[in-house]
């Protein structure tokens, strides 16, 4: 059903996959750390009715390491992939930095896209360089993890007792509250992580220049150039989501045809680490069935 396959932007090699032609392209976008993996519990359902595709954005799973890794190239390399691949106007489904980099394409690019699916991000680019320091033990500890090529189970626990500090998190590694499957699939993703990836992510808190390299090519004054619908889903922040209910006002005097959905049952990752997909798939597709 899904054949993975490439494609050169000009920049970098982007690997891809590709589900059957079944209707209207959807592009789906990953966070950072991830690979297009992260959207698997969801296509087949989705590929019945869209054509389906999900990248890796460039340091990330199969695509090229070929820094740098800012907003700004993985905008470029989403615009080259929507002209050079898709060819048509689709949907983009983007969690976490993916969110972030579809609401710029639609905003710079509205000829490209027909929607916008929103996952759980950051609106305001300041907020950024606040999840930058709250999740600082994150972005330091998988840095030094990514890439690794030692046996699996050695990688799996040397993420598990990867040491983490997150106010009000309530543990102090990784692996706390976390079983093997759910270790043994971030192990896989950081796996096929460039570490430079995350250079200025562990460096953006203290570092202006670092933030500011990472967040080049984001300006949320585009958002208000987003004609397209758009659906804003919002995780439940006790579950570790990052969006708050501040951010989500502030999208939605930006853009005057978003809609907002909550999500409470699950967290930044709207259950796609979890394969809890029920609640995320009915409102997905149900926004979808609306645009046809």
């Amino acid at each position: 059903m899904l054949e993975e396959k490439t494609f050169d932007t000009g920049g970098a090699l982007l690997n891809y996959a590709e589900g059957p032609a079944s209707g209207t392209p959807l592009v789906c976008l990953h966070g950072l750390t991830d690979r297009w993996q992260y959207f698997l519990p969801i296509m087949p359902s989705l590929a019945m009715r869209w054509h389906t595709f999900a990248l890796d954005f460039r340091g990330h799973g199969g695509s090229s390491r070929t820094p740098p890794y800012r907003y700004a190239d993985h905008v470029s390399d989403t615009i080259a992939f929507l002209e050079g691949v898709v060819k048509e106007k689709a949907v983009i489904f983007g969690s976490s930095m993916g969110g972030m980099i579809s609401l710029i394409v639609a905003g710079k690019r509205p000829d490209l896209v027909k929607a916008v699916i929103f996952g759980d991000a950051s609106i305001k680019v300041e907020h950024v360089r606040e999840v930058m320091a709250l999740y600082h033990s994150y972005w330091e500890g998988w840095k030094e993890l990514a890439a690794h090529d030692e046996p699996m189970d050695e990688l799996v626990r040397a993420v598990s007792e990867m040491p983490v500090s997150v106010p009000g998190q309530g543990k102090s590694t990784y692996g706390e509250g976390l079983d093997y499957t759910a270790l043994l699939n971030k192990a896989i993703y950081l796996r096929h992580l460039d570490p430079e990836v995350l250079t200025d992510w562990a460096n953006g808190a203290d570092d202006v220049g670092a933030y500011e390299n990472v967040t080049q090519g984001y300006d949320e004054e585009l958002l208000r150039e987003v004609s397209c619908p758009v659906i804003i889903l919002q995780g439940n922040k006790e579950k570790g989501a990052i969006m708050s209910d501040a951010e989500v006002e502030y999208a939605l005097t930006l853009m005057p045809h978003a809609r907002h959905v909550y999500l409470g049952d699950v967290g930044h990752n709207l259950g796609l680490y979890s394969w809890d997909v029920g609640r995320l798939l009915q409102v997905i597709n149900t926004f979808l069935e609306s645009i046809q």
